[in-house]
């Protein structure tokens, strides 16, 4: 088997080494389609307090970029995981490994995941998002040698 034009992509691709601006961009769009989802999935009481809580941020790191969507919104692991005996009863999403107690002797409400929904139902297009913005990176380096 013969790869041809692999002098001209091995080119490329040492231009990139270093360069993580199109691995932040893909992580960037990426955090922002599971933010969108995990809002859209979020319950809405009176206020929308739960779903204008949700934010995303991306990172550089030492070893590439990061992402994280997030919401400091105080009753938000209540909503997720439920509380009482219903919580405890929903089959999802994985019950939180934190410090989540489901009181037994009151009746609680189910979860309503959102986050975990958000995440799970991305977990294929995230790579391909990255994907996507390195490629158009590559294509950009194709007129220059």
């Amino acid at each position: 088997m013969t790869m041809r034009n692999l002098d001209s992509l091995i080119r490329k691709l040492n231009r990139l080494s270093g360069d993580k601006a199109p691995l932040v961009r893909g992580i960037k769009k990426a955090t922002i389609k599971v933010q969108g989802d995990a809002k859209q999935l979020a319950a809405v009481g009176e206020t929308g307090q739960l779903r204008n809580s949700i934010k995303e941020e991306t990172k550089e790191t030492t070893t590439g970029a990061q992402g994280r969507v997030y919401t400091n919104a105080e009753h938000a692991p209540y909503v997720e995981f439920g509380t009482g005996q219903r919580g405890e009863a929903s089959p999802s999403p994985p019950k939180y490994d934190g410090d989540l107690y489901y009181r037994q002797d009151w009746a609680g409400m189910e979860a309503q995941p959102y986050m975990y929904p958000a995440a799970k139902q991305n977990e294929k297009i995230v790579p391909k998002i990255v994907g996507d913005e390195i490629r158009k990176e590559l294509r950009s380096l194709r007129g220059r040698r």
